[in-house]
Order: structure tokens, then C-alpha cells, then sequence
């Protein structure tokens, strides 16, 4: 019998009878209450994702430049993080490999972020050489 929240969803079958959203159900893979859980977890995880774009667009238009604001990579973060727990829970290691990958770049990217904003000065200049290198 399924549940009445994926009834109301209409994801189910009421009262024994074939709805028209049964193949929604069935394409979707969601047959019990926690797994629509699921469903809109990984969907407000794509949500945060795809927002990184629109932050950076946004940014961009306003300096007249490509630029990636440090709110991209917590996007960036947050999203991977999100879509990680998703694809654990849905035991897919596809997904879990690509989010794990990315999570690798957005965190070292906020932490060259941080160092640069620890010491502004530190690497923004190349040193210049007085003589020759020495052997």
C-alpha cells in the first residue's frame, strides 16, 4: 500500500487504481515516502549547484570581466556536498566519485582564496632579480 505523502505528491496509486502518474513514479524510482525525501534533497542540491552560475554571471556583468566570486565556490561546496549526500544515499558511485572529485577543487580553491587574503601582498608581484641566478 503506498503512502498517503506520495499519494498527495500524486507519485502513488489511490485506492488500488492505476493513476496517470504511476510511470512518474516508476521513472523516478520513488516507491516509499523516504525516498521522495531523497528525490528532493538531490533536487535542491542541483538547485544550489546551478545557482553558482547565475552568482557568477552576475558578477561578471557587473565588473565587465570573467571573475569567480568566493560565493561561487561555497555554491560550489554546498551543492557538492549536498549532491554527495544525495548520490551516498541513493548508492550511486558515479555521482559520488564526480561530487568527490569536485569537492577536491572548490576546497582548495577557497583555501588559496584565504591564503591571499591572509597576506594581499604575498605572491601578487613577481621578486625581481638583481643579478644573475646563481648556480
Amino acid at each position: 500500500m503506498m503512502n498517503a505523502a506520495l499519494i498527495a505528491a500524486g507519485l502513488g496509486e489511490s485506492s488500488g487504481q492505476s493513476s496517470p502518474s504511476n510511470w512518474v513514479q516508476q521513472w523516478l524510482d520513488v516507491n516509499q515516502t523516504w525516498e521522495a525525501w531523497w528525490l528532493l534533497l538531490g533536487l535542491a542540491a542541483q538547485v544550489v549547484f546551478f545557482g553558482r552560475w547565475i552568482i557568477q554571471w552576475i558578477a561578471a556583468e557587473r565588473q565587465q570581466a570573467s571573475v569567480m566570486p568566493i560565493l561561487f565556490w561555497w555554491c560550489s561546496l554546498l551543492g557538492a556536498s549536498m549532491l554527495m549526500i544525495y548520490f551516498i544515499g541513493r548508492r550511486e558511485p558515479i555521482g559520488i566519485l564526480g561530487q568527490a572529485v569536485g569537492w577536491l577543487v572548490y576546497s582548495r580553491n577557497l583555501y588559496l582564496i584565504k591564503v591571499k587574503q591572509a597576506h594581499p601582498t604575498q605572491g601578487s608581484q613577481p621578486t625581481p632579480q638583481t643579478g644573475p641566478p646563481e648556480s
